[in-house]
């Protein structure tokens, strides 16, 4: 048994740059965006030590998520997280970036300028705007992006919002994937030109639902919340590329959900869907479903 007050046997410092590099892939966290932080990696693993240092530094995977969170209020500390962001984002090498932002009221230019040089390598977004003053801006000519998830809080002048967001998205020629639960049927026809694969969209009706796939012939997933109603039977329609629905039902007192979900899917063929999930309502017919998809439904 070695004594802990002894010198280590073996200098973690000295393995090789390969091992490191392992070590140090797996002590990131799980999540989606890492925040900057000098207690948790990657930031950590630059304050072991010299050679630690030059490792994480010199790796680019390290530094490709980024949650983004500047408190305007304090211009000491503003300054001081915009040269934490810029270190980190140079870190990435040129690499894809996954950003998360938080945009509270007139951050908007100030954020843009700061991911200015990086704008070609954002691959991934989730933003949130708080009351934000020209949220266009921070959206406009992202010419790499491709994953979008856009989050609005506190917008007395939600309309106006709306709709320069959507002008903004509707030149995002690269985007395969929207999640956007601002979004209606309506105001997502102003964006069906994109060739988006997967779309997490707000309340529709089953009608609406199968108008949305008819402007969306390439989608490959769609979680969408939709309203119960006691609407007329649907047009039937096929959409062959489709393999992962997700349906919320919205119950309203005076409608049951079972006729609704049964009524849209007399009316849709999904060849090609492999996974249906269904939530908030009953669903009497699965067999049936499952018998005529003949597909894995889970």
């Amino acid at each position: 048994m070695m004594n802990l007050h002894e010198e280590p046997v073996f200098d973690l410092c000295r393995l090789p740059t390969e091992v490191l590099c392992h070590i140090f892939i797996h002590c990131l966290p799980q999540t989606d965006y890492m925040l900057p932080n000098s207690k948790s990696p990657p930031m950590l693993l630059t304050r072991i030590c010299r050679r630690w240092r030059e490792v994480a530094v010199d790796m680019p995977s390290l530094w490709c998520r980024l949650s983004m969170n500047i408190d305007h209020a304090d211009s000491r500390n503003w300054r001081q997280a915009v040269f934490g962001y810029d270190l980190w984002l140079k870190r990435a090498q040129g690499r894809p970036l996954s950003l998360e932002i938080m945009c509270i009221e007139n951050d908007t230019t100030d954020l843009r300028n700061l991911l200015q040089a990086y704008i070609s390598q954002i691959l991934s977004l989730k933003v949130t705007f708080d009351r934000a003053v020209a949220p266009e801006t921070l959206l406009n000519d992202l010419s790499a992006l491709q994953e979008l998830q856009v989050v609005i809080h506190c917008d007395f002048q939600i309309r106006h919002t709306l709709s320069s967001i959507l002008t903004a998205i509707s030149r995002l020629f690269t985007l395969r994937s929207l999640n956007f639960e601002r979004l209606d049927y309506h105001s997502i026809k102003r964006i069906s030109h994109l060739n988006l694969t997967n779309i997490d969209l707000f309340t529709s009706s089953p009608a609406n639902i199968i108008n949305f796939l008819q402007n969306f012939p390439t989608l490959s997933s769609l979680k969408i919340q939709m309203l119960v109603d006691g609407g007329l039977p649907c047009e039937p329609f096929t959409h062959s590329t489709l393999q992962t629905l997700s349906i919320q039902v919205i119950v309203r007192v005076l409608f049951r959900p079972a006729p609704t979900l049964v009524r849209l899917f007399n009316a849709l063929t999904l060849p090609n869907l492999r996974v249906l999930r269904v939530e908030g309502g009953s669903w009497p017919c699965v067999e049936d479903l499952i018998s005529h998809y003949r597909h894995v439904v889970r």
